[in-house]
């Protein structure tokens, strides 16, 4: 307000300095009051610093001119005003600033939390598996049905849903995914829909058959490991087992394992070198199950012919009985009429004759039994390629230990039991089907006819006979290739002799 007043002032005095120095030519009369006024003009102007006053006076440049007491007021007032709205804009600043750190900071302490909750949570999953019962059974189920009976797997998880397979009690299964009512399992080379109601999970699943008495066998889990007569360290040593060998499970006391050794005796094991499981049997697909079905009908049709060759046998004995007696008969009265007409010589070399002719009949009757059918009733297969059996044995114990993975041909990265046997047979000259296809490849033996090289048959599995009592077989995911007897899961089925069939 100061400012603007001196301004107008200082204008007003110009506009009359002006006007002045135009009045004093005319104004000869010796009237100096003019001059008087535009001196003081001039001379306030020269008190001032500005080089250009016109220019001050516009407002053009700052004049720096003395300021008064009401002009000092203003100015501390408007430099409050000033220090005042600078410290809100840098408050304003900081506390923005202040805000976005806050922020940042509740991000990293969510990240914190997160870390720390992840952390948590593996600890626990850590000490779930420390503590679990059953490891046989860790994200896998068994099935409860009745004894007897099997358990349907379905299509989808609808029981309307078309059958894939089935498996029998105490089976157990792969959990792929869990459901409220219906849960998604594989077992062997099935895969399909199970009601909840017919299995359980997890340690559950071991209790269920531990309450159940299901039979178990135990895996070595160190070669070497010393087999005694008695349930105690001091007592004799019986024998010596190996890693990743199966053996059946008599009885269990203490820290130690009652097992039944390949020849039929037993002895006992420490128990912290060796893994206990259940005897549990893997699913069969519904083409596992008409193979199996066919194999069965295919026994019962040999068995039958066998038994018929053995009637007509019988009989065609007694028939040549019954002609070697009446040929007796005939030659007695036939010698005694000769007795009569010929010499006792003649008669003699008649006598010959026919008992030699009796005796070639004999010999051809007791060959109407076919080369097959003496192999049947001796209960062994005659073999020429046991150089090949053993090979094929040895090469396949290279692989014990490698992975089992389902639908897998590799022996060294990984592969379920029938790409096992083929690829074991393939590497010796022979191409022989996958899964299924083997079980009714080459020829048909009983399981104790088996030679080493064999294909042995269980439910829904395929092993290698390798003699002794003992199969080699890639057995499940948790074991990969091992080495086990034959009985490790139950009655095997059948064999079948690929080798002398071709």
């Amino acid at each position: 307000m100061y400012k603007r007043s001196k301004k107008l002032l200082v204008t007003g005095l110009t506009t009359a300095l002006i006007l002045s120095s135009m009045v004093i030519p005319v104004s000869a009369t010796g009237d100096f009051s003019s001059i008087s006024i535009s001196a003081q003009v001039e001379e306030y102007i020269t008190a001032s610093t500005d080089q250009d006053p016109v220019a001050a006076l516009v407002g053009e440049t700052k004049v720096d001119a003395p300021a008064s007491a009401a002009d000092r007021v203003i100015a501390e007032k408007e430099k409050k005003e000033t220090t005042a709205l600078t410290k809100e804009k840098s408050e304003a600043s900081t506390e923005a600033g202040t805000e976005e750190q806050k922020e940042e900071k509740k991000e990293e302490k969510k990240e914190e939390e997160k870390k720390e909750e992840k952390q948590e949570e593996q600890e626990k999953q850590e000490a779930k598996v420390d503590t679990i019962k059953y490891p046989q059974f860790k994200d896998r189920v068994i099935v409860t049905v009745s004894e007897g009976g099997v358990l349907n797997i379905r299509e989808s998880a609808d029981p309307e849903a078309e059958i894939v397979g089935t498996i029998d009690r105490a089976g157990i299964a792969l959990v792929e995914e869990k459901g409220s009512e219906w849960s998604k399992i594989g077992s062997g080379n099935c895969e399909g829909y199970v009601k909840n109601e017919f299995i359980r999970f997890g340690d559950d699943a071991g209790a269920w058959a531990e309450e159940n008495g299901i039979p178990k066998y135990i895996k070595v889990q160190n070669s070497g490991l010393r087999v005694r007569k008695e349930a105690s360290t001091d007592a004799d040593i019986l024998d010596a087992v190996y890693e990743n060998e199966t053996y059946s499970v008599l009885s269990q006391q203490d820290d130690w394992v009652e097992i039944e050794m390949y020849d039929g005796t037993t002895g006992y094991v420490n128990d912290d070198y060796v893994e206990v499981r259940f005897e549990t049997p893997w699913a069969k697909t519904v083409e596992e199950i008409e193979e199996m079905r066919r194999a069965e009908e295919e026994d019962a049709r040999r068995e039958q012919e066998r038994l018929e060759a053995e009637r007509k046998a019988a009989e065609e004995a007694e028939r040549q009985e019954q002609e070697e007696e009446e040929a007796e008969n005939e030659s007695s009265e036939s010698e005694s009429s000769e007795s009569e007409s010929g010499s006792g010589s003649e008669r003699a070399e008649r006598s010959a004759e026919r008992i030699e002719r009796t005796e070639e009949i004999k010999k051809e009757n007791e060959n109407t039994i076919t080369a097959e059918e003496e192999e049947e009733e001796s209960g062994v297969s005659a073999s020429t390629n046991s150089d090949l059996r053993t090979s094929m044995v040895e090469y396949a114990k290279q692989f014990l230990g490698n992975p089992y993975v389902w639908g897998g041909t590799s022996l060294t990265n990984g592969c379920d039991c029938s790409g096992f046997t083929m690829k074991i047979y393939e590497h010796f000259g022979y191409s022989i089907p996958r899964a299924g296809g083997q079980r009714t490849y080459g020829k048909l033996i009983k399981v104790s006819e088996a030679q080493p090289g064999d294909l042995i048959f269980y439910d829904g599995h395929v092993t290698m006979y390798i003699g002794g009592g003992k199969v080699i077989h890639s057995s499940s995911p948790s074991t990969g290739i091992i080495i086990s007897s034959l009985s490790y899961s139950g009655t095997p089925l059948f064999g079948r002799n690929i080798i002398d069939a071709n």
